[in-house]
């Protein structure tokens, strides 16, 4: 699906047909945006050559799972970006890409799944009409700054497991499955904003040609927000790791606690089993053998070693 934008003058002009966007475009002052959702090869083709794009920059636009980067073409430039979905309970954190090509006063936007609301990056273009003489610079940042603010929402709820893995650490729970998923969406978002600081980068040190100083100065503010996530994904990474350690220990306690407990109820039995064998040897010449209170007293002696070792290791703690 395509939906043309065209702001000019601090008015927004939607459900604008793609023939017309050529006409549009030559009119000084206007900003022309168009998104395809989903689109169709035919459709990406007719995007392709209402807008002059590149059969390279094309060609990634026709097929998803790009590695975030910036191509510099003659007129324009592509970026592939992400953004993040925040997931539900037990779910995996999702990605959704998004394809941007960026000329003089055009942005064109490819996905599949929408990464960001339209409507409110329309209305913030429309919010702010004496920024429209920055071109495509402008349409720029306002996209990325939505795209960008979707990984928000997603590293709460990654904090909040954070938190909620601390508790159940401490409170004896089994905590590996979750930390092992909470480690994999963290991997699958530093994969994505490590590259996508680094195109941020080429945007701001490489003279495209496309934006002036004040622009960059806009863009800086997204290199900033990409900054800010990956420093926070690798907190939660250490936090993650030093909760399957303290789970590792915790659990590595528990078990030398029920050693320890096994030893000393062992070590009683020990004592008992010694009193049993010297008295069950059955020698000729064994004097409690025929002493009638032979019995009473083995049984008496053998409680009160057991007794008395009990005593010893519960004052030892070991019981």
């Amino acid at each position: 699906m395509i939906n043309a934008r065209v702001f000019r003058a601090g008015e927004e002009l939607t459900d604008v047909p793609v023939e017309d966007l050529s006409e549009l475009r030559s009119e000084p002052g206007t900003l022309v945006w168009v998104d395809v959702t989903g689109g169709s090869d035919e459709e990406i083709d007719e995007m392709g050559e209402e807008f002059s794009i590149h059969p390279l920059a094309l060609e990634d636009c026709h097929h998803q799972h790009q590695r975030p980067k910036v191509d510099q073409y003659q007129q324009h430039l592509l970026l592939v970006a992400y953004g993040t979905e925040a997931a539900i309970q037990g779910e995996p954190t999702r990605l959704h890409e998004l394809d941007l090509v960026a000329g003089e006063n055009f942005l064109v936007t490819f996905h599949q799944v929408p990464p960001i609301d339209a409507q409110v990056v329309a209305k913030r273009i429309q919010a702010h009409p004496e920024l429209a003489h920055h071109g495509a610079g402008f349409l720029l940042y306002v996209v990325l700054d939505e795209l960008v603010d979707s990984f928000v929402p997603t590293m709460d709820r990654i904090g909040e497991r954070v938190e909620e893995l601390g508790q159940d650490v401490f409170a004896g729970r089994q905590v590996q499955n979750d930390v092992f998923a909470l480690r994999r969406d963290l991997v699958t978002i530093r994969r994505v904003v490590g590259p996508m600081g680094d195109a941020m980068t080429v945007l701001l040190r490489r003279e495209l040609g496309l934006f002036d100083e004040e622009t960059r100065h806009y863009l800086q503010d997204i290199y900033d927000h990409l900054l800010r996530v990956a420093q926070t994904v690798e907190a939660y990474q250490d936090l993650a790791a030093g909760a399957l350690e303290a789970n590792l220990t915790v659990v590595s306690n528990k078990v030398n606690e029920v050693a320890r407990t096994l030893t000393a109820y062992a070590a009683i039995f020990a004592a008992l089993t010694l009193v049993s064998g010297v008295y069950g040897m059955n020698f000729e010449h064994m004097p409690e053998l025929g002493w009638r209170f032979g019995y009473p007293y083995a049984l008496t002696l053998m409680l009160v070693l057991a007794a008395g070792l009990w005593g010893f290791f519960k004052r030892k703690g070991w019981l």
